[in-house]
């Protein structure tokens, strides 16, 4: 009773103490359930928040990818006097964008010019850019047009396109006088695309980034607003991007909608996660605004019931009975809750600070793309310009000296040797495109590498001789047998003596070297050359990669060399290796390849087809080529070798020939004015029935859909520019022994 009378209760009449502590058990009982509560509340919404939070920063970061894609594209017609469509095709082809740019439509160019320049552009779209019904579209007021001119992939949606004025239509104006008068890029609002050609159309947006004359974003309006010829752009549908960046989630916890602008209106909407969700009663929601190339996004998030199915539940009320051990357990689950809160909080946190630095890398990596991208353009430029130059100067000088009547022997081998330089630059990139891609099929047999390793040297060793070095070979006395490409082994390790050759002083000394060893064929290329730096070793293998490089580029090429090496080795399923003591104190490679098994070395020696001999006998030719120094030159070598040739610049005047003459043999260019190679082709089978004249076709494009895309045509043989004359001879002395269904299409 002393108790009683010392508490707050003791005023209280008697029968009221029980009620008194009841009430105040169950108003601590209240208090902790409310306090619970709040805390799971707080800890379910900081999960929710983060979760808004990542799916933000997720459309962010795709976006900012995309506005990278087209920095980096502008920085193509910006190192470029002019794109052909055949570069800007095979630029947009190294992206991959249906796999590695999910959501985008294209990738595309449109070009600035007056009306009055309206008809010159049409008529070169019509005959240069291969668009033979190409107009600028719509016809609408005013004096400046921005038609579309390049558009990849050239697929049916994108053809929709081409040509369309986007100058005319007062969104996409918006966006483009924005990145024109601020050189950053620029999104527009909700517009339709005009590739929608179906019925399942989709909200679209469009991003800009600008290209000016000069390569450089001017200083001041008036210069931007004159010196702008076009932008680099990209087309988006919604539903696409955004299904591209998160239709991969298996359990999505929020569902969001996308609005153009600030305001959340239907009109407004452009794209809904999760459209069944309209009927679901969310238990959190939030708006959140985005800020895109100059342009404001609304996101309105809501959970899934996949999230909410995790959120706390309410604790259920525990036994009144011992009122201590209840409080005590209320504030250890309070603070238990408080601090799991906490973890998530921080955990939330840390992934955060891991997405940010993730993306920090990312547009670093894009950043040095970019460089390596542009160092290597300016590369590709000089390299390809080097020729160039000593061939001009021949070409002048064998004028000169013809007047004069003095030889031209000399200045003949000087535009051969830098042709072929020329040629074995482009063959570099393209056997380093055709690898990556997986389009180079090896032709393996058995076969003695000690006769591959020697066919190498041989055609080392001029150019290691013109340099003054001493070529030392070591090899077996008895053959090594590897399954391999004999063609593509000796591209190998011509490849390691000629930059063995490159990298070393003249007078210096190479060493090869072909052992066996634990069941490998082992090549090594030594030089006495420059070296190589040890912080270099591990990138020497990658694209575009040199020791050393400066301006003058006296050791020319593109950096492709030993990458081509390299992936040759492991297609064979061996391996290569390079190592270096230093700067100045040479290099050596180490090529492994496995050997053949005993019981597979062949008993007798590998049969060799012998050549067909070449018939001088006269043949009637036909050349088509709207080239008309290519063609006729062409036509003036076989007139020499005896045949009686005819040449002719386009499809119709083709013919027209073959109506009046039967040729033995046609050579016909591929790009030709208004009917091309292709549909010459077919219509000489049809008329023919499906035999006719030996069909060559000449082309630039070697690639092999290029070569298939022949043979359904009907030629019997394919050759990619510039041709070598001794195919072209063997070609027409080949039509008496074999005929034109001789194809030499591979």
């Amino acid at each position: 009773m002393k108790l009683l009378r010392s508490s707050p209760f003791h005023r209280l009449p008697r029968h009221l103490v029980p009620v008194g502590v009841l009430a105040l058990c169950l108003l601590l009982t209240y208090c902790v359930c409310v306090l619970l509560g709040l805390s799971a509340r707080a800890r379910d919404e900081a999960r929710f928040e983060n979760l808004v939070q990542s799916t933000s920063d997720r459309i962010q970061r795709r976006l900012d990818t995309y506005i990278a894609l087209l920095q980096g594209t502008e920085g193509l017609f910006a190192t470029q006097q002019e794109v052909t469509p055949q570069e800007f095709s095979a630029y947009v082809r190294l992206f991959d964008l249906q796999a590695q740019y999910p959501g985008i439509q294209g990738l595309g160019f449109t070009r600035r010019f007056s009306r009055e320049e309206r008809p010159q552009v049409e008529h070169r779209a019509r005959t240069t850019l291969g668009l033979p019904g190409f107009h600028a579209w719509p016809e609408v007021p005013g004096d400046e047009l921005h038609s579309i001119t390049l558009l990849e992939p050239r697929d049916m949606r994108n053809l929709a396109a081409m040509g369309y004025n986007m100058y005319s239509e007062p969104i996409r104006q918006e966006a483009m006088a924005r990145a024109r008068d601020t050189g950053d890029p620029a999104l527009t609002g909700k517009v339709t695309l005009k590739q929608e050609i179906r019925e399942d159309k989709q909200a679209g947006f469009l991003l800009y980034l600008p290209v000016y004359r000069g390569g450089h974003v001017p200083a001041t309006l008036e210069e931007r607003r004159e010196l702008l010829e076009g932008f680099v752009y990209c087309p988006f549908r919604a539903d696409d991007l955004l299904n591209g960046i998160f239709g991969a989630e298996r359990h999505p916890r929020v569902a969001f909608q996308l609005y153009d602008g600030l305001e959340v209106d239907e009109a407004r909407l452009m794209h809904r996660s999760h459209p069944e969700a309209l009927a679901y009663e969310p238990m959190f929601t939030t708006t959140t605004t985005l800020l895109v190339a100059g342009r404001p996004w609304t996101l309105t998030f809501s959970s899934l019931p996949a999230f909410d199915a995790t959120a706390t539940r309410p604790m259920v009320l525990l036994p009144f009975s011992g009122l201590g051990v209840l409080v005590s357990l209320g504030f250890f689950l309070m603070m238990l809750a408080q601090v799991r809160a906490r973890g998530d909080a921080e955990r939330s946190a840390d992934e955060l600070r891991v997405a940010l630095a993730e993306r920090a890398r990312v547009e670093e990596q894009l950043r040095e793309a970019d460089r390596r991208k542009d160092d290597f353009l300016a590369m590709l430029a000089h390299e390809l310009r080097n020729p160039l130059a000593p061939v001009l100067t021949a070409v002048q000088l064998m004028e000169s000296k013809q007047r004069a009547g003095l030889g031209t022997e000399r200045e003949r081998e000087v535009v051969e040797r830098q042709v072929h330089h020329m040629r074995r630059l482009v063959d570099d990139l393209l056997d380093v495109s055709r690898v990556t891609r997986g389009k180079i099929q090896l032709r393996t047999h058995p076969m003695d590498l000690v006769a591959s390793v020697g066919r190498a040297v041989e055609a080392a060793r001029p150019f290691a001789e013109s340099r003054e070095h001493t070529l030392r070979v070591e090899l077996p006395d008895g053959p090594v047998w590897t399954e391999a490409d004999p063609v593509r082994v000796v591209q190998i390790f011509t490849n390691l003596l000629h930059n063995a050759a490159k990298y070393s002083e003249p007078g210096g000394r190479i060493t090869l070297t072909l052992v066996s060893e634990g069941g490998e064929a082992v090549v090594r290329v030594a030089d006495t050359g420059t070296g190589i730096p040890a912080e270099a070793l591990p990138h020497l293998f990658e694209p575009f990669m040199q020791v050393a490089r400066t301006l003058d580029r006296a050791q020319g090429g593109l950096g492709l060399g030993l990458t081509l090496v390299r992936q040759l080795v492991e297609m064979h399923g061996g391996r290569v290796e390079a190592a270096s003591e230093g700067v100045g104190k040479g290099s050596v490679f180490t090529v492994r390849l496995p050997l053949l098994p005993e019981e597979r070395v062949p008993v007798g020696p590998v049969d060799v087809p012998a050549g067909q001999e070449v018939s001088t006998r006269g043949r009637r030719v036909l050349v088509v080529d709207d080239n008309v120094d290519a063609a006729e030159l062409l036509g003036e070598v076989l007139q020499m070798d005896g045949h009686r040739v005819t040449v002719v610049h386009d499809g119709v005047a083709a013919l027209e020939h073959l109506g009046a003459e039967a040729p033995d043999v046609v050579f016909l260019d591929i790009g030709l004015p208004g009917m091309d190679g292709y549909e010459v082709a077919r219509r000489i089978r049809e008329r023919s029935g499906g035999a006719g004249p030996r069909l060559v076709a000449v082309t630039g494009y070697g690639q092999a859909s290029d070569r298939q895309r022949s043979r359904e045509a009907g030629f019997d043989a394919h050759l990619v520019k510039p041709v070598e004359l001794e195919q072209v001879r063997e070609l027409v002395a080949d039509v008496g022994a074999g005929g034109s269904g001789a194809s030499t299409l591979n």
